[in-house]
């Protein structure tokens, strides 16, 4: 039998070099820390990433874009989607409960309609106050965006005075019925750039390739 040729659409070598570019790609990530890098100081970081509505608007409603035209009313509606903010005493870490916390929804939006997935994950929120002997080294470190462990979230509705951002935390995601999570309080979306930072972040987290593992895993 002749060998199939490597730019034959049934070869597995021609599926990796399509997908060599996207799944492990951290060029998203870069540009963002290029962009950060750009701003200056933290101050002016801040003043970015931190200004109203930059990264997380009120919560997107779905009759609202529905209205718009901005979804179609043959598209699945959604009550919640992915990166929003929120707050439940349901979800669970290492078997315990959380209480008294925000948190990020990581799961994508299309898995987060009524009867598609049966658990659904999150991330914590953790408040930086500024009275925190870290908080200026926290600011600093999420806004140039180099750490993989948190990101940066500016203030939210309810925070109180002394709040001067959020970090989603990537170390340990918590897990929920998605029955649970409908039930949850919404207290605001992200942009779309929010939505991206948020994305590439997560992406990174979950398939970040190591130097040498294209190269092993090849071999293998």
């Amino acid at each position: 039998m002749m060998a199939v040729a490597n730019n034959e659409p049934n070869n597995l070598e021609t599926l990796e070099n399509q997908l060599r570019a996207l799944s492990h790609d951290d060029q998203v990530l870069t540009i963002i820390q290029d962009f950060a890098d750009q701003l200056g100081k933290t101050k002016d970081r801040q003043k970015v990433f931190g200004a109203k509505g930059a990264l997380v608007p009120q919560p997107i409603e779905y009759q609202d874009m529905l209205a718009r035209g901005l979804v179609g009313d043959d598209e699945d509606a959604f009550a919640l989607l992915q990166g929003d903010i929120v707050s439940s005493d349901a979800g669970y870490f290492l078997g315990e409960r959380i209480t008294n916390m925000k948190f990020a929804i990581a799961s994508s939006t299309c898995d987060l309609v009524q009867g598609r997935r049966n658990y659904a994950s999150l991330l914590r929120l953790q408040p930086i106050f500024s009275d925190a002997p870290d908080a200026k080294q926290l600011l600093s470190e999420m806004l140039k965006f180099k750490s993989t462990k948190r990101m940066y979230l500016p203030p939210l509705p309810g925070d109180s005075s002394n709040v001067l951002g959020n970090a989603v935390v990537f170390d340990g995601v918590i897990q929920i019925r998605l029955d649970d999570l409908l039930l949850a309080t919404r207290h605001a979306s992200l942009t779309l750039v929010g939505w991206r930072i948020f994305g590439s972040l997560v992406r990174t987290i979950m398939v970040r390739a190591g130097a040498s593992e294209t190269e092993m895993r090849s071999k293998a």
